[in-house]
């Protein structure tokens, strides 16, 4: 590999994490179309780059190339929310039941905790990144890194429509009870438990989330106000 070569790729990187975050914490809100062009100039650099973001980011499932629009921001159908959900509840429900097993008094206290700062946290974007430490934290305890890869990566495709459905909703509305739910069935030792709360979980959401995006579809066309 050459030293363009190197650069050129290095840059596609820092480009492509930029818009990843911007994805995800919705300051591109899903359908937005990204032009080569204006994305090159507004991060000070080539296209060549961008375009070899924009290929990294279709793959992570946040991007699609369109023939006629070229790079949009993924809008997800309600298809596909249900989809991502039925996989996260088949990984997750296994992962708590392998990390139930070996949750340690310090990792408890740990989840607690962050439990206890949710329901203190106003702040949509806050609160996300607690929801997905808890998640995550838990799910490492298993001990097998490749599920965990797995399901955080569908965890950063959900990002963006779950960052403006919690956005809309009340502090009082989030899942924190559903979380202390979860912690506690694990905590019993209790593996059906766990797995049963996991599920309720995911499917509480995915169910919330889906008629979330049912109504964004429906102002998107004008049939009812959003």
């Amino acid at each position: 590999m050459t030293p363009d070569t190197l650069e050129r790729d290095t840059t596609a990187k820092v480009v492509a994490e930029r818009l990843r975050s911007e994805i995800q914490h919705g300051t591109l809100a899903p359908g937005t179309r990204l032009r080569q062009n204006d994305v090159a100039k507004r991060f000070g650099v080539s296209t060549t780059p961008v375009r070899e973001a924009f290929a990294q980011l279709q793959a992570e499932g946040l991007v699609r190339i369109d023939p006629h629009r070229g790079a949009v921001v993924f809008h997800p159908s309600v298809d596909d929310v249900l989809e991502f959900y039925e996989i996260r509840e088949a990984l997750e429900s296994l992962a708590v039941s392998q990390a139930i097993r070996k949750i340690g008094a310090d990792v408890g206290e740990r989840l607690a905790e962050l439990i206890a700062t949710m329901r203190e946290t106003e702040d949509p974007r806050a609160w996300l990144r607690l929801n997905d430490e808890f998640h995550l934290e838990l799910y490492a305890c298993a001990g097998k890194p490749r599920l965990s890869a797995l399901i955080d990566n569908l965890r950063d495709a959900s990002a963006p429509y779950i960052h403006m459905f919690v956005a809309s909703r009340p502090l009082s509305e989030r899942a924190n009870e559903e979380h202390q739910a979860i912690l506690e069935a694990c905590l019993s030792g209790n593996a059906t438990a766990a797995k049963r709360a996991i599920r309720d979980h995911l499917r509480h959401a995915s169910t919330d989330l889906a008629a979330f995006l049912g109504q964004q579809e429906h102002a998107l066309h004008g049939d009812v106000p959003a």
